[in-house]
């Protein structure tokens, strides 16, 4: 026997040795799904591994869903990593301070306080138990100096500190880098910097009044201002985004200089965004956006990849399968895993009528509805009477909305169950999007409700695509992007993939993430307001096994066209519905714009939810319609395929 199978051997055994101790310390039972996910772990463990040695820069990503166990089987790994290889040592990085001390206090009892270490704000040494209990509102098990972090074979951290200007504090371990590195959930690994001209003047005004000796400074921020400006101003093109041409006279260089070391990490947001846009365009990372209807607006934004690869990275993320990054990120190689059945999961999709300008098919946005009081208001107290209607007194909710609700004081923010917002007896806490990847604290809630979506403005996700695809800025590359609202494009999967990140995310906050013995998650009850054809065409990549309906269907009806058909094909009873009632109830003429409508992917997704078969017309004698199939028939095989030869283009659908 080779000695390189002894020590897999060793390691293995030394891996479900660990998971044992882990369960029996949680006074758990290793379930056969749970062995599973053990399995991917340990598969993309070994994988690191061989990149370690080889020298080979690539995340190693492992999208076992949320509740599955996969940061309890990486600590397992861990452990047997440490025990197994000689001068092991492990990076792990989580989002928050708070997620940093719950890893930290499972691992050190797992692995031993002597072996691991965690530093953020909060575990300073400096930093005083009641100051931490104040201000980070958590009393932290211990308190590490940055300068003794390099002795610890495992350390925990935030990316900010993997990103900044201490990062060789966590990256190396007695005088080498880390052989192993753990990311816990996706992180933000493409900084995007925001700027308009008028921030560049005010930080140039800033640094002249606060320092007389920044003269060199504000001569150069001076010249980027202008050189921005008068590219704004004279640009001919009217496209989404553009490029930034080469001015032979701005010294941009300089800005990507160790000059400038001291305003790329600034504490002030505004200097550090300046000048982490003036880097990224020193490096060709950086373009023009165009954001109003008459292409007169204008906005810059400059992007790199602030945590590129390194030899022996895992990414532990349970939506890395549907974010849109797979299409376009390099360096991305994906685990194996096990698959969840969501058959416990209802699904409900609610219309926020709230939002329905009189007598228009469009609802406003949310954007907007947050700023103005007399919208606002109602809106808010739709959500309290919506989410009074679906639930009963005494139970735990969930509710998800944007966080503008919560900062102007429309909605309680009550973030915790321990004090919650008392809702006509129901316990509610609020949560805004952006927040709450990775917690546990609603785990036990059997209603979430995720009032609206996680939009992000168009440039970022651009910028996040160029980052990921670590491309430049340039015609080649934001060709792609300039036809923002062209499906099949890298902006709509970018701009779908993240939105169904944050749908999925969220609602596996709740009693959902509880995944039995078998992989069948936790009865739960799921509320959507947000874009009905984006969560139909989605809904079986995101949550496969949920049953999906509509509140309310006969107010779907009030205008026609293809959101109707969706609506009728989710809601409608009947076992037949013929191409007369389909016109009568929808007003889509299937006889004359049969390929049209029918080669939608949101109608096909309605077919398929709704146990739909379309069957074509037959002349005069046979009326064509949707017949539901029976119960035990392949649906998922058989439809699809009828409904695609249904739909190819034929002599009466010639001229549609």
């Amino acid at each position: 026997m080779s000695s390189e199978t002894t020590m897999l051997n060793e390691f293995t055994n030394a891996y479900n040795a660990a998971i044992k101790q882990q369960a029996k310390q949680r006074n758990q039972t290793v379930t056969p799904f749970a062995e599973r996910v053990a399995k991917s772990i340990l598969a993309a463990g070994l994988l690191a591994m061989e990149d370690n040695d080889l020298g080979i820069a690539q995340y190693r990503v492992v999208s076992a869903p949320t509740g599955s166990g996969k940061s309890s089987y990486a600590q397992a790994l861990i452990k047997a990593y440490i025990e197994i290889v000689p001068d092991a040592s492990i990076l792990y990085l989580v989002e928050t301070r708070l997620q940093a001390e719950k890893i930290y206090r499972s691992m050190s009892d797992l692995i031993g306080v002597e072996h691991v270490a965690v530093w953020t704000v909060a575990h300073d040494v400096g930093t005083s138990p009641e100051t931490a209990k104040r201000d980070h509102r958590f009393q932290p098990r211990h308190h590490f100096s940055v300068d003794d972090l390099c002795n610890y074979p495992v350390l925990i951290v935030t990316p900010g500190f993997y990103t900044g200007p201490r990062a060789s504090k966590a990256i190396i371990y007695q005088g080498k880098p880390r052989q192993l590195t753990f990311l816990d959930e996706r992180p933000n690994a493409v900084s995007i910097y925001d700027v308009d001209t008028g921030l560049i003047k005010i930080v140039r005004d800033r640094l002249a009044e606060q320092h007389t000796s920044a003269s060199d400074v504000v001569t150069r921020l001076t010249q980027l201002h202008d050189y921005l400006e008068a590219i704004w101003r004279s640009a001919s093109s009217k496209s989404a985004f553009d490029v930034l041409p080469f001015d032979p006279s701005l010294d941009i260089g300089w800005f990507a200089s160790s000059h400038t070391a001291k305003y790329s990490s600034s504490p002030n947001e505004q200097i550090k965004t300046v000048f982490g846009f003036a880097r990224a365009l020193a490096h060709g990372f950086a373009f023009l956006s165009r954001y109003d209807a008459i292409a007169n607006g204008a906005r810059f934004i400059g992007y790199d990849m602030n945590m590129p690869p390194t030899p022996g990275m895992i990414i532990l993320d349970a939506t890395a399968d549907i974010d849109g990054l797979s299409l376009i990120a390099k360096n991305r190689s994906v685990v194996d895993v096990p698959q969840v059945d969501y058959s416990n999961l209802a699904i409900t999709h609610i219309d926020p009528e709230p939002l329905r300008s009189t007598g228009k098919k469009k609802h406003r946005k949310l954007s907007e509805v947050v700023k103005k009081a007399e919208w606002a208001q109602p809106y808010a107290d739709w959500i309290r009477e919506t989410v009074k209607l679906h639930t009963q007194p005494g139970e735990q909710v969930l509710v998800v909305v944007h966080k503008a609700l919560l900062d102007h004081e429309y909605l309680p923010a009550n973030h915790t169950f321990k004090d919650p917002y008392v809702l006509d007896g129901r316990f509610v806490c609020f949560a805004h999007w952006g927040t709450g990847i990775g917690s546990n604290e609603w785990r036990n809630a059997p209603a979430v409700f995720l009032f609206g979506e996680f939009h992000k403005p168009r440039r970022a996700t651009v910028a996040t695509g160029l980052g990921w695809g670590e491309q430049q800025a340039t015609l080649s590359s934001l060709s792609p992007y300039q036809a923002w609202n062209r499906k099949g494009g890298p902006f709509i999967a970018l701009k779908d993939g993240d939105l169904c990140r944050w749908m999925k995310q969220m609602a596996m906050r709740g009693n959902a993430r509880n995944i039995d013995a078998n992989g069948v998650c936790g009865v739960q009850r799921l509320y959507v307001t947000g874009e009905l054809d984006r969560l139909v065409c989605h809904t079986d990549l995101m949550f496969p096994g949920a049953t999906l309906r509509l509140d309310r269907p006969e107010t779907r009806f009030q205008f026609k066209g293809t959101d109707t058909l969706v609506a009728l094909l989710l809601s409608d009873e009947e076992d037949f519905l013929s191409t007369a009632y389909v016109k009568q109830r929808t007003g889509v003429d299937l006889q004359k714009n049969r390929t049209r409508y029918l080669m939608k992917p949101e109608v096909q997704a309605a077919v398929l939810h709704g146990r739909w078969d379309h069957i074509p017309g037959a002349g005069r004698g046979r009326m064509g319609g949707f017949m539901r199939l029976p119960p035990d028939s392949p649906i998922a095989d058989q439809s699809a395929i009828r409904l695609t030869s249904d739909v190819l283009p034929s002599f009466e659908d010639a001229d549609t």
